[in-house]
C-alpha cells in the first residue's frame, strides 16, 4: 500500500489549493479530488526527480501485484553518451553482473514512479502510455518483441516525434527512435528471451523497460527521471486517450470545464469514473458523436489528468457481491476540510490494499464518531453486473447518507434488546415467544441462528446493508439461470440495498413479502428433509428486519396508511412486559402490532398459524412425527384452503383436549375464539389479503404458537411440565 505522507498541518496550503470552491456534484468532482491528493501524496512520500505535472499521469498503483514479486522489472541498458546509441552491460550498474545488456530488479512504488510507468486501465492494445509497459503471464519468447516496440511503436509514434522536435532535450527521443531502425541493435534484443527464461522460467509477469545513460548523468537512470521522456508520455496520453480514442478523431472543443469551471480547450475523455461511458458499457450515450463528447463532459487538461489518476483509486472501493456482481462504495464529503481530505485519501489507500472488500474500509468512517468523516460522510453507491468485459450498472445512489444506515442498525438493536424479544430484568418472558437463536450474548449457541439476531455487534447490520448480506439473509434465493434475459441485471439484494441507502427510498411492503415468502417456503422444505419442521431463525430474522425497516422509516412512505409500515409501539419496546397469562400476552402482542390489530384477515392468518404451531408442539411432545405443521405447510396456505385447514386442526385440537388429563378443557381456546369471530363474520374465500401476506403472517404465527409455552410451570417436574405446556 502507498505510504500516506500527507499531513493536514504541513500540507494545508497545498491541499486547500486542490479543494473546489463549491460542493461536489458528480463522480468527476470526487475523482478529481482523489487524483490531486494522489499526486500530492506521491510528491511527499517519494523522492522522484520528476515534475508534479508528470507524476500526475504516472500509475504506480495500477499493478500492485508486481510489488510482491522477487523480480518485477526487466530493463535493457541504453547508452546515449557516444556518437551513436548502443547497449550497455550490467557490470556498469550498481549490483549488476555479467556482460548481458539486461538487468532484473524488484519493484516498489517509488521505483515504479522512477520508471515513469503509465497506463490506462483498459487491457486493449496500446494501453501503455509510457515507454515502460507491463506484460502479464507471457512466454519468454515474447520479451524481445516488447523491447523492440519501445524503440519503434513508442519512440517513433507521432506524439513522441512532436516532442522531440520541440523539447530542448528532444535528441534523447530521436536517439531512441534511431535504435528502432537499426537492425543490428534490434537483433541483439533476441537475447532477452534467454535472460527472461533464466530469471522467470517459462512465463513472466512484470514491467519491461529501459535504463538510460546520458552525458549529464552519473551512471544509468530510469526513464521517469528524464523530463523529455515524461513529456513524451504526457503527450501520448493527450493524443491517444484524450484527443483521439475509439472512433473519435478529435474529441476536443472550447467550453467551460465541468470540474474547474475554467474556460478554454476541453476534452471529452474516453475513460470516466467507474468506466461509465466506454463503448462496451451499457451506459454509452446512444447516437452520440464521439467527436462531440466534450459537449457532454468537458474537462480541462489539468482536470482530465486528475480524473484519470483518481479513477484508478475509485475502482478500489469495490465490494465483490457475487461471481459477476460487484458494488462500489465511493466515500466523499461534499465540502471537505483539509483534515477530511486527508482522511478520504487514507481510505483510498486502505481500499487499494483490501482487494474487493471495500465495506470494511468505509465502515469505520461511517460508524466511529471520532472519525473526522463521521458527520459529513457521503457515499456514491453503484451496483454493477459484469459478465466478461461488459459492465452494466443495475443500481445507483449518488448521495448515500450513513446516518440512514446507522438508523437501521440502531432500530434493529432496539428491537433485539427490547422486551418484545428479550426477557425483562426480573426474568419475565418476552412478548414474542421464539427461540433466542444467538440473540443472547450469554449462553447463546454461537453456531446457531444468525449474526443479525445478536444485538451486541454494533456494526453487523451496517456492514450487511452495504454488502447486501442483510437482505441476502432473509430474501429469496437469486435465480442463477443464465438463459434468462434479465440474468444478473435484477439483483434483488442490490435493489433493496439501493432503496435503503437512498435518502428518499422506501421499500414497498408487498415487494418485501414477495422476497420473504419464497425463502420461507424453500427453508421449510429443507427443514422437513432434515427432520425439522419450521425455519424459526429465518422467521425471526424476517420479523425483526421488517420491524427495523418500519422503525427507520424505510418501509412504505410517509403518506402511507398501510398498518404494516407502522412499527410496534415504543411502550412495547421499552417497558417491562406485564402479562399474567398467555391469553393476556397474545392480546398485548396483537394490540401492539398495527398490522394485526387493524386488519382482521391478517390477524386470522397469524392466529391460524399460532394454533397450528401449538397443536404441533403437543404432537411433538407425544412423539408424533407427522405434525400438523408438516400437513399444513406455509406453501400450502391460501385463502381457499384456510377454512379446510382450520376445520382439520380444530378437530385434532378437540381430540387432544379430550385425551389430555392435564388440559381439563378445550386447549388453545385463546386462538380459537378469536379465529371464529373473524371467520364467522366473513369467509376466507371472500378476503382480499394477498397470498404472500397470508403466508407471511401464517408463518409468523407458527413460530409464535410453537413456542407459546406456559408462564408458571417452573415448580412442576419435567414430565408434568412438558405435558402441561403442550396442553395449555
Amino acid at each position: 500500500m502507498t505510504r500516506v505522507a500527507l499531513d493536514a498541518d504541513r500540507d494545508r496550503e497545498a491541499i486547500e489549493e486542490i479543494l473546489l470552491d463549491r460542493s461536489m456534484a458528480s463522480l468527476y468532482d470526487v475523482a478529481y479530488l482523489y487524483g490531486k491528493l494522489h499526486t500530492l501524496n506521491a510528491v511527499r512520500a517519494y523522492y522522484v526527480p520528476a515534475s508534479e505535472r508528470h507524476i500526475e499521469h504516472m500509475t504506480h498503483e495500477s499493478r500492485q501485484d508486481y510489488y510482491d514479486q522477487e523480480v518485477g522489472l526487466i530493463s535493457v541498458l541504453v547508452d546515449l553518451t557516444g556518437d551513436e546509441p548502443s547497449f550497455g552491460t550490467a557490470t556498469e550498474t550498481d549490483g549488476g553482473t555479467g556482460d548481458t545488456m539486461f538487468v532484473a530488479e524488484s519493484l516498489d512504488r517509488e521505483k515504479m514512479l522512477r520508471v515513469g510507468f503509465s497506463r490506462q486501465p483498459s487491457r486493449t492494445s496500446g494501453h501503455n502510455m509510457s515507454i515502460a509497459h507491463d506484460a502479464s503471464e507471457k512466454d519468454a519468447s515474447k520479451c524481445p518483441g516488447y523491447l523492440e516496440k519501445m524503440f519503434s511503436s513508442w519512440a517513433q509514434s507521432d506524439p513522441v516525434v512532436d516532442v522531440a522536435d520541440e523539447h530542448p532535450d528532444g535528441w534523447v527521443l530521436e536517439q531512441l527512435a534511431t535504435i528502432g531502425d537499426d537492425n543490428d541493435l534490434i537483433d541483439q534484443l533476441v537475447d532477452a528471451e534467454e535472460f527472461v527464461q533464466n530469471t522467470f522460467g517459462d512465463e513472466f509477469s512484470g514491467v519491461v523497460s529501459l535504463k538510460l545513460r546520458l552525458p549529464e548523468t552519473d551512471g544509468y537512470v530510469y526513464p521517469g527521471e528524464v523530463d523529455v521522456v515524461n513529456e513524451a508520455t504526457r503527450q501520448r496520453w493527450i493524443a491517444k486517450q484524450m484527443r483521439e480514442y475509439s472512433e473519435a478523431k478529435d474529441s476536443t472543443g472550447e467550453s467551460r470545464g465541468l470540474v474547474t469551471g475554467e474556460d478554454g480547450e476541453v476534452f471529452g475523455m474516453s475513460d470516466s469514473p467507474l468506466q461509465r461511458y466506454q463503448g462496451k458499457m451499457a451506459e454509452a450515450f446512444p447516437n452520440l458523436d464521439p467527436d462531440e463528447s466534450w459537449r457532454n463532459r468537458p474537462l480541462t487538461l489539468d482536470a482530465t489528468f486528475a480524473v484519470l489518476s483518481g479513477t484508478l483509486l475509485l475502482e478500489n472501493f469495490v465490494q465483490i457481491l457475487g461471481e459477476d456482481t460487484t458494488a462500489y462504495y465511493v466515500p466523499y464529503v461534499p465540502n471537505p476540510t483539509v483534515e477530511q481530505a486527508v482522511a478520504l485519501y487514507e481510505l483510498a489507500m486502505d481500499a487499494a490494499d483490501n482487494s474487493g472488500a471495500a465495506v470494511s474500509v468505509v465502515e469505520d468512517a461511517a460508524t466511529n464518531p471520532i472519525n473526522p468523516l463521521y458527520d459529513d460522510l457521503q457515499i456514491h453507491y453503484v451496483a454493477s453486473y459484469t459478465p466478461g468485459n461488459k459492465r452494466k450498472f443495475i443500481e445507483e445512489e449518488p448521495c448515500v447518507d450513513p446516518k440512514r444506515i446507522r438508523a437501521i442498525q440502531e432500530e434493529q438493536t432496539e428491537v433485539l434488546r427490547g422486551s418484545l424479544l428479550t426477557p425483562d430484568q426480573s426474568g419475565g418472558p418476552p412478548l414474542y415467544p421464539s427461540p433466542p437463536y444467538g440473540r443472547l450474548a450469554d449462553n447463546g449457541d454461537e453456531d446457531q441462528g444468525s449474526k443479525y439476531l445478536r444485538p451486541e455487534n454494533n456494526t453487523v447490520v451496517i456492514t450487511g446493508v452495504l454488502t447486501g448480506g442483510y437482505f441476502q439473509s432473509t430474501f429469496r434465493h437469486q435465480s442463477t439461470d443464465e438463459d434468462k434475459d434479465d440474468h444478473g441485471t435484477t439483483d434483488i439484494r442490490a435493489e433493496a440495498t439501493s432503496t435503503s441507502l437512498a435518502s428518499d427510498g422506501h421499500i414497498d411492503p408487498d415487494w418485501l413479502l414477495k422476497q420473504y415468502v419464497p425463502r420461507l417456503i424453500s427453508e421449510q422444505r429443507n427443514a422437513f428433509e432434515e427432520g425439522n419442521e419450521l425455519p424459526e431463525s429465518l422467521l425471526t430474522r424476517q420479523y425483526v428486519q421488517m420491524q427495523a425497516l418500519a422503525r427507520a422509516g424505510i418501509l412504505g412512505n410517509a403518506s402511507s396508511d398501510d398498518p404494516r409500515t407502522i412499527p410496534i409501539s415504543e411502550e412495547t419496546m421499552t417497558q417491562t412486559t406485564d402479562f399474567s397469562d398467555r391469553d393476556d400476552r397474545l392480546e398485548q402482542f396483537i394490540d401492539s402490532h398495527p398490522a394485526l390489530a387493524e386488519d382482521e384477515e391478517r390477524r386470522a392468518a397469524f392466529l391460524l398459524g399460532a394454533l397450528v404451531g401449538r397443536v404441533a408442539a403437543y404432537q411433538s411432545r407425544k412423539g408424533i412425527s407427522r405434525t400438523v405443521i408438516r400437513q399444513h405447510s406455509i406453501d400450502a396456505m391460501t385463502r381457499r384452503r384456510f377454512t379446510a385447514t382450520l376445520s382439520k386442526v380444530l378437530e385434532k385440537n378437540a381430540h387432544y383436549s379430550d385425551n389430555s388429563e392435564s388440559a381439563g378443557m378445550l386447549m388453545n381456546d385463546r386462538y380459537i375464539e378469536r379465529l371464529n369471530d373473524i371467520v364467522h363474520r366473513r369467509p376466507p374465500e371472500e378476503w382480499s389479503l394477498s397470498t404472500d401476506d397470508l403466508r407471511m403472517h401464517y408463518g409468523l404465527g407458527l413460530t409464535y404458537g410453537k413456542n407459546d409455552t406456559t408462564l408458571e410451570d417452573e415448580d412442576l417436574d419435567e414430565e408434568a411440565a412438558n405435558e402441561a405446556q403442550a396442553a395449555k
